[in-house]
């Protein structure tokens, strides 16, 4: 059950990630902290994202894109040519600061709902929120 309610609050943090490097979801680190060590060599959170992160990159793109005022395909084509997510949304006239926002916004509505459904402690999600904004801002930033 834990790696359920993970997974939902991640997603949000996660596909912040994967917006900016279609080939790999890097919000991986928020959510760790949320979590209990499970003494294995591998976090069950990355697989978990390993595992689903073709719908984490799907999400923020959407949310990218709607931002930015550009279809996911478009936007996915220009991150594919070496842009980054803020780079597109300059083009398009839309501040950084505005895509970070949206992607911020979508992870911390996935971190309440998971509070709401005792799946994570108001302790827990307010480290996963002071955390997203750092990562969002890296990921939107960096190129593939």
């Amino acid at each position: 059950m834990l790696k359920k309610t993970i997974a939902s609050i991640v997603v949000g943090g996660a596909l912040l990630g994967g917006v900016a490097s279609v080939g790999t979801a890097y919000a991986a680190a928020p959510a760790t902290t949320a979590t209990a060590s499970t003494g294995t060599a591998g976090h069950p959170l990355h697989a978990w994202l390993k595992a689903h992160r073709k719908e984490i990159r799907k999400d923020g793109v959407a949310v990218s894109a709607k931002t930015i005022g550009v279809t996911p395909k478009a936007l996915v084509t220009e991150l594919r040519s070496g842009k980054s997510v803020a780079q597109v949304a300059a083009e398009h006239g839309v501040s950084t600061q505005t895509v970070v926002n949206a992607l911020v916004g979508a992870a911390d509505t996935k971190v309440d709902q998971a509070v709401t459904n005792n799946q994570l402690t108001s302790a827990q999600a307010a480290k996963i929120k002071t955390a997203l904004p750092v990562y969002v801002t890296k990921a939107v930033n960096r190129t593939r």
